[in-house]
């Protein structure tokens, strides 16, 4: 496998989890600790799409008149709305990431414009289709980060499954002296 690959595709190609049986224990868990970091920055990839997400909406529904305050009066409560800790499962997991990974394509538009998204910086001028181009941007992105969390965490489990079974049998079992 070449290592000038992006971390994430080394991990999700299936030759990730090839060769296992002639891995150390050690070997095994440092295997598995890269698959849990990429798993970690798609996380955070996610939270910040999702948080993108969050101030488009807050923007269409004030818009519609179902908000009266200014985006800049919302902001604490737009970021922090209980809802968007339900998407994740890692809720109170604190990620430290240093290394991000580029995104993965998401077709004609690319994914710095949707990350660095110029209708961010200009929402209350931006036309309704410009937001909903922005919304339906971040939407496709986030269900191409899910897919990808969805692999990176069955090649996590296939390697914890792994260490367990190294470790029962590197282990003798209580009774057994």
């Amino acid at each position: 496998m070449s290592q000038h690959r992006r971390r994430l595709d080394r991990v999700l190609d299936p030759e990730y989890l090839e060769g296992l049986d002639d891995m150390s224990l050690d070997e095994l868990r440092e295997h598995r600790s890269t698959a849990v970091e990429v798993e970690n920055e798609l996380s955070y990839y996610r939270r910040l799409l999702y948080g993108r997400m969050d101030l488009v909406k807050f923007e269409q529904r004030r818009r519609a008149g179902e908000e009266d305050r200014s985006l800049i009066d919302s902001l604490v409560d737009i970021l922090t709305d209980p809802e968007r800790d339900d998407r994740t499962e890692h809720r109170g997991t604190r990620h430290i990431v240093t290394d991000l990974p580029p995104l993965p394509d998401v077709g004609k538009r690319d994914i710095d414009e949707i990350m660095g998204d110029g209708v961010l910086t200009r929402l209350d001028e931006a036309t309704e289709d410009e937001l909903q181009a922005s919304l339906e941007g971040f939407e496709k992105m986030v269900g191409e980060i899910n897919t990808q969390r969805l692999d990176a965490q069955r090649v996590i489990d296939s390697l914890s499954e792994l260490i367990a079974e190294r470790f029962k049998a590197e282990v003798p079992a209580s009774g057994d002296d």
